[in-house]
């Protein structure tokens, strides 16, 4: 019997893991395939969707820190349904500051968020999609993703994400609202949560709060100064939340995320600067006190550099992220002018190391 007992564990946990995608989806995820068949499918022409929310964020005593990730996941799958696009892995960390006063909050900064988004976008895009969209489920997150798009627009690729202000996503959501007033693991969330796990949601500890109504900023469930004092964590009637509300308003709301992806898939692309004249000045040999030389180069469009006669042009190069400022995933090199606006030297970081470079020629 204990025997059987531990077969039918086994085949039970066998089946759940293989009924994890469902097999009517359109889309494929980037995490169930190989490199080879990444290969063949991150084209020019693919779409790449990105679902971005925060695996660890507080949302009230009655729903768990991965809310976000919960609503993220949820979306992608009714994306999957629906649309031959490709589905990248959940990015779970983000901007989130408001909410580190609760325990178990997590958030990286700003400019760490910005990053993170391009990076992952570059290196996709390096097998060459151009298009990618961003399934955006939280509101601290917009400022750091329009930064990303921003930069990857200079590059010619296309980064566009939801938000919960445009218009679309305001009337999705609209007529499922029983109040006016919402804002954070309230009724809505609470009901999506209800709809998509509802083994994870206690509404016995569900509150109407209202308390951050005409408030802005940090919130925190014991008084600290410069904070907004919210002891459930709750902003909105999470109270009045029902799972059939989570079903037909997550359809809405993903109804509107499709006409977003397929706007995403037939616009024009960006084009990319043409950085050529300007990246001349950066060209040369640098020498550190060692006598280490760092070569920057320029192909097309592109500075390349060689650290110590080793050429990684093949692998890296230099992508700019602010006036003088380049980026790899090496190196990182700050170009500094003189009076004249010439680059005389570099401040460097490499592999953990920093120092300074002084151009020869």
């Amino acid at each position: 019997m204990e025997r059987y007992l531990s077969f039918l564990l086994i085949f039970i946990a066998w089946t759940a893991a293989a009924q994890i995608r469902n097999p009517a989806n359109k889309a494929i995820y980037l995490e169930d395939i190989s490199w080879t068949k990444a290969r063949e499918l991150l084209t020019p022409n693919a779409v790449v969707v990105i679902p971005l929310g925060a695996g660890s964020k507080e949302h009230g005593p009655h729903l768990p820190l991965a809310t976000d990730y919960q609503q993220a996941e949820g979306y992608a799958k009714e994306i999957a349904l629906q649309r031959n696009v490709l589905i990248a892995p959940i990015v779970s960390y983000g901007f989130y500051p408001a909410f580190l006063k609760y325990p178990g909050s997590t958030s990286i900064n700003f400019e760490t968020a910005t990053a993170t988004v391009v990076q992952i976008v570059r290196s996709l895009a390096s097998y060459g999609p151009r298009r990618f969209y961003i399934v955006n489920i939280g509101v601290s997150t917009t400022p750091t993703l329009l930064m990303a798009a921003k930069t990857l627009a200079d590059e010619g690729i296309l980064l566009y994400y939801s938000r919960y202000d445009r218009q679309g996503f305001v009337q999705a959501e609209q007529p499922f609202r029983t109040r006016a007033y919402s804002g954070h693991a309230d009724e809505l969330e609470s009901s999506n949560l209800l709809n998509l796990r509802p083994d994870l949601v206690d509404m016995s500890k569900a509150v109407n709060d209202s308390s951050m109504k005409g408030k802005s900023g940090g919130i925190t469930p014991v008084m600290v100064a410069g904070g907004n004092l919210n002891t459930s964590g709750i902003n909105g009637y999470a109270a009045l939340a029902t799972k059939e509300k989570g079903r037909k308003g997550m359809a809405a709301f993903a109804k509107e995320l499709i006409r977003e992806i397929d706007s995403v898939s037939t616009c024009t692309l960006p084009k990319a600067i043409d950085r050529t004249a300007l990246y001349e000045s950066y060209i040369g040999t640098y020498v550190d006190k060692a006598g280490t030389e760092l070569v920057i180069s320029q192909k097309g469009n592109r500075l390349f550099f060689l650290w110590n006669k080793i050429d990684t042009s093949n692998f890296f190069h230099l992508y700019q992220d602010a006036p003088d400022y380049f980026s790899s995933m090496n190196l990182n090199v700050l170009f500094v002018r003189n009076d004249l606006g010439q680059v005389t030297k570099a401040w460097c970081q490499f592999r953990g190391a920093s120092f300074w470079v002084t151009k020869s020629n």
